[in-house]
């Protein structure tokens, strides 16, 4: 017998023992649709500003960032990238997203905090900027890993990466290997769910 169809509000059902778990914790009073006690996938998102909605909010439909920009809150900018406002590209979510070509190719890290043997989910969506079509294409870079990403839909479409981080710290990376031209990979939500 499953635990999840034991216990059910706090009560052990399903034996004739008579037994009653009361606050255990349980999930009481479970509505119909919510998920039950062991379903809910669990992990700590250890990226920061993972939606970029803590960048400058400029005055037009994009804001170009180059190297060395601190104004996107705890990412690291190389070359240069633009932030899209909702005026310009709807994001995923919120109201703002990222191109990784800004003036030509850029990209966008941050160092996470992981530990050493234990397993991390990376996940973002990409899309095609406005007026850009072709494949756009990008590296990621992903504790010990590396990828390549790719995309010629303007709509919004999940990527999802896993890796067993070495380290204490580990770096996420994604660089446009879109060069000479003007759009590059377009980013939204990008989150390390790990332990």
């Amino acid at each position: 017998m499953r635990i999840n169809e034991m216990i059910r509000g706090g009560v052990m059902t399903g034996l004739s023992l008579g037994l009653v778990l009361s606050g255990c914790g349980g999930p009481e009073g479970l509505a119909a649709g919510e998920p039950e006690l062991g379903s809910v996938e669990q992990g700590i998102n250890k990226a920061t500003n993972s939606g970029f909605e803590a960048a400058p909010p400029g005055s037009y439909n994009y804001t170009v960032l180059t190297t060395g920009a601190t104004t996107l809150t705890n990412w690291t900018v190389g070359g240069s990238i633009k932030v899209m406002h909702s005026t310009y590209k709807t994001p995923n979510s919120g109201s703002k997203s990222i191109d990784l070509n800004g003036y030509g190719a850029g990209s966008i890290e941050q160092i996470v905090p992981t530990v050493a043997g234990n397993g991390y989910t990376v996940r973002f969506y990409v899309a095609l900027p406005p007026s850009c079509t072709g494949t756009r294409t990008a590296t990621l870079t992903y504790g010990p890993s590396t990828a390549s990403v790719s995309n010629s839909l303007p709509g919004w479409t999940l990527r999802t990466f896993v890796f067993t981080a070495t380290t204490s710290s580990s770096l996420i990376k994604l660089e446009s290997t879109s060069g000479g031209v003007s759009c590059g990979l377009a980013i939204d939500d990008l989150t390390v769910d790990g332990p």
